[in-house]
């Protein structure tokens, strides 16, 4: 139940059908937003709340996209009726509601953390105090019950060390409860495992630090694990060939995302969190929002040539949704693209344009890589070796120019009219230099588009 500053409450909304924001949902049954508003005026005449239904066209919509945007849109407006506007949908009227600030009360607050918070409890305070990506918090929110696991275990001076005071916690104690987490692991352990742990631990002990729960860092001095450095694998040519052709034939919006990924230079999270009003096709460019521990910065991409086409088609489709949920959207929420209206992601369900609460999540696209790539085509190469793959490929494009410069320069040094002379007889290593690189594909996923 939600409570108003009118003193009136109205439950959660119903909303139908319960799929409606999927690409399953169905267009033949009825669709609609439906809620309990309790006004105590009006007890005696409805002791179980007013009934409200919202249907507001939705049933007159065709179209799946079209109808999932106006629904969005009425439940935003609709929770601004209620909790910005006073208004009442029994009297059907809006009540200013002047709210009398009262003096904070006196009260012991639990989430602060002390030197004498036990060491786990003190880790849990210390991360949610962390202000960092949302992404990055969760990755070490993971890591802590196995760090609990692996204190409870230990004991230090007749104390287990989970419930140890945290300013107590010194760096002998650390090393013996990476090393435990190691034990627990087994085989799964390796030096990149612990270096992670390490750098992780690292992040919420300077946060403690700062909060004067203890006096000290007891990550200095734990060294770093050195460890054998994979080679990340990568598609070959005829790999990628192959992919291209797959996705392209049967995945087709996979394949166009994959594509755009490859040319982007971007995470995979910082596509699908791109925006309809951070993308200018006419002047070919799109900024992200590049989230890296605590450091946010917008950067601006290049729409490169090779994908033009496909970006044009992708803002097309983003446009169209647009325009239709424009003449829904309420005059006094129209000041421009994307704002004050659920916001239009261009890589949301299915990869494709849709109005939505947020971005999809990451993983969607290693669990599609999964299933339609490895699975299906035998490929052990992971989603993220294409951005690996285009950066080599950039990198020979410089050596190539840099190799043609410093031959022109030496065939004026030599006197010579042009560089021919060098590269036959005096540079006894330009072919070999020439050939390896060459063997690297060129900056293009499979060929042109």
């Amino acid at each position: 139940m939600n409570t108003l500053p009118s003193n009136c409450r109205y439950t959660d909304f119903n909303l139908h059908p319960a799929n409606w924001n999927t690409t399953r949902a169905s267009l033949k049954k009825k669709w609609r937003i439906e809620y309990w508003f309790h006004d105590p005026k009006y007890k005696d005449q409805y002791p179980k709340g007013y009934p409200k239904v919202i249907k507001a066209g939705l049933n007159r919509l065709k179209d799946l996209a079209a109808r999932q945007q106006l629904m969005l849109i009425l439940i935003e407006n609709e929770k601004d009726l209620l909790e910005n506007q006073g208004y009442n949908p029994i009297t059907k009227t809006k009540v200013k509601v002047v709210i009398e600030e009262k003096g904070p009360d006196l009260v012991e607050n639990n989430s602060i953390v002390d030197e004498n918070t036990p060491f786990i409890k003190a880790l849990e305070l210390g991360l949610e105090s962390k202000r960092m990506d949302p992404e990055s918090k969760k990755d070490i929110k993971n890591k802590i019950p196995h760090v609990e696991k692996a204190a409870k275990s230990l004991k230090y001076k007749g104390q287990i060390v989970a419930d140890m005071p945290i300013s107590s916690i010194s760096r002998k104690i650390i090393r013996l409860v990476l090393d435990e987490i190691g034990r627990n692991k087994g085989d799964k352990w390796t030096a990149n495992n612990y270096n992670r742990y390490r750098t992780d631990l690292r992040t919420i002990f300077i946060e403690l630090n700062e909060l004067e729960a203890m006096e000290s860092n007891p990550m200095d001095g734990i060294r770093k694990l050195k460890g054998i450095k994979r080679e990340r694998e990568t598609l070959t040519p005829k790999d990628r060939i192959r992919v291209n052709q797959h996705l392209k034939d049967k995945y087709y919006t996979f394949w166009r995302f994959s594509q755009v990924f490859f040319h982007s230079g971007c995470r995979e999270v910082e596509l699908l969190g791109l925006t309809f009003e951070n993308v200018n096709i006419s002047e070919r460019w799109f900024k992200v929002l590049v989230k890296k521990g605590t450091n946010y910065r917008w950067d601006k991409k290049a729409i490169e040539p090779g994908v033009v086409k496909l970006w044009e088609e992708i803002m097309h489709e983003a446009e169209t949704l647009y325009m239709k949920a424009l003449p829904n959207i309420p005059k006094d929420k129209q000041p421009g693209k994307g704002k004050d209206i659920p916001t239009l992601y261009i890589f949301s369900e299915d990869l494709k344009p849709m109005f939505r609460g947020g971005p999809i999540r990451q993983e969607q696209i290693s669990r599609r890589w999964y299933s339609h790539v490895k699975k299906q085509l035998g490929i052990t190469a992971d989603f993220y070796s294409l951005k690996h793959s285009r950066t080599s490929e950039d990198i020979n494009s410089e050596v190539r120019k840099a190799i043609r410069k410093a031959t022109k320069k030496a065939a004026r040094k030599n006197g010579h009219t042009s560089s021919k002379m060098v590269e036959q007889v005096y540079d006894t290593q330009f072919k070999d230099r020439l050939f390896q690189i060459k063997k690297q594909a060129k900056a293009q996923f499979a060929g042109n588009i």
